[in-house]
């Protein structure tokens, strides 16, 4: 009891050297362990390994920055021993341990960890007390379960006790379990979404219809090619399918009935055609228009009169109603 409580003392210390170099993260911790005890070469000569079941307490300070400072007070167990100088006998082995301990993270919970440090043992028995500070070394596995509590394994060996008669080495193979005090887990971030709010917007349906009875020259007479004042009558439609990627446009040829059939087919669609090659040419991609010529067979007046001609020589360009996202 006296060595737990000099481990305690020694722990409560050496906080504030801690508090120097503590994270936000650093606490004591205090916890037990369990396990199994060899005491091996204790004797003369031969084989004399015994092993016995021990146990401890844990107590410590976590630095947060894969550094603490650790102390153990552990029974070690009940063994017998042989030595030429007092025969056979049994003794109590206890180890008070003080090290360093230095942590490599394997996952977000899951650490090794090694320490290497002083034990202070202490060998009782009806052949004398002896005791001595020996070298110290540990290996383990820790594993954060929550905020307060730790499960540990771990290897510990202290090497070459050795004082009077007493000459041996101890291997302590042990689990446990410490608890963390002002431990807290890091936040959650809080993830704020942004909400975008998308209004649709109806665009509605345009039409336009340039005929030469409207006094419209966007042809010359009997030809397909634009006239030098078409753009002003075909830059309204232009705007509207570059300002909206979403838009498309029908372009319709018609003619009266002079000449033949087949040449009102021919010079129908040529003209609807070029109507189209202009607002490709500014950018429009071919695949939203649609281009079309009817020749004579879409008359919306009277061939038999000059007026009625020139308001079949016509083209229709129609862009459907879209919606679009403001």
């Amino acid at each position: 009891m006296k060595k737990a409580v000099t481990s305690l003392g020694l722990i409560v210390a050496l906080s504030p050297v801690a508090s120097v170099f503590a994270q936000d993260d650093s606490n004591f911790y205090l916890g037990g362990r369990v396990g199994s005890s060899t005491l091996s070469d204790a004797c003369d000569v031969g084989g004399c390994d015994d092993q016995e079941v021990g146990g401890g307490i844990i107590l410590g300070y976590d630095f947060g920055n894969n550094f603490s400072i650790e102390s153990t007070y552990d029974y070690l167990g009940h063994f017998k021993a042989n030595y030429d100088s007092v025969g056979n006998f049994s003794g109590d082995l206890t180890a008070l341990t003080l090290a360093p301990r230095f942590d490599v993270n394997i996952t977000d919970a899951t650490d090794i960890y090694g320490k290497i440090g002083a034990a202070w043992w202490d060998w009782s028995s009806k052949a004398g007390d002896q005791d001595d500070i020996s070298l110290l070394g540990a290996l383990g596995v820790d594993h954060r379960a929550n905020d307060l509590v730790n499960l540990r394994l771990e290897y510990q060996y202290i090497a070459d006790m050795n004082n009077g008669y007493f000459d041996a080495d101890n291997h302590f193979v042990s689990a446990g379990i410490t608890f963390h005090f002002g431990r807290h887990s890091e936040p959650e971030p809080v993830v704020v979404e942004e909400v975008v709010v998308v209004e649709e917007v109806v665009e509605e349906a345009k039409k336009y219809v340039f005929s030469e009875a409207d006094e419209v020259e966007l042809f010359a007479f009997g030809k397909s090619s634009l006239s030098d004042g078409a753009a002003q009558h075909l830059n309204p439609m232009l705007k509207r399918l570059q300002d909206f990627e979403e838009s498309t446009a029908i372009i319709i040829g018609h003619t009266d009935s002079v000449g033949s059939e087949a040449f009102n087919q021919k010079l129908s669609e040529e003209r609807a055609q070029t109507v189209a090659n202009y607002f490709i040419d500014n950018g429009i991609a071919a695949e939203r228009l649609t281009v079309t010529g009817e020749g004579e067979t879409n008359p919306i007046a009277s061939n038999d009169t000059e007026d009625g001609r020139a308001k079949n020589r016509r083209v229709e360009i129609e862009s459907p109603e879209f919606v679009y996202e403001e």
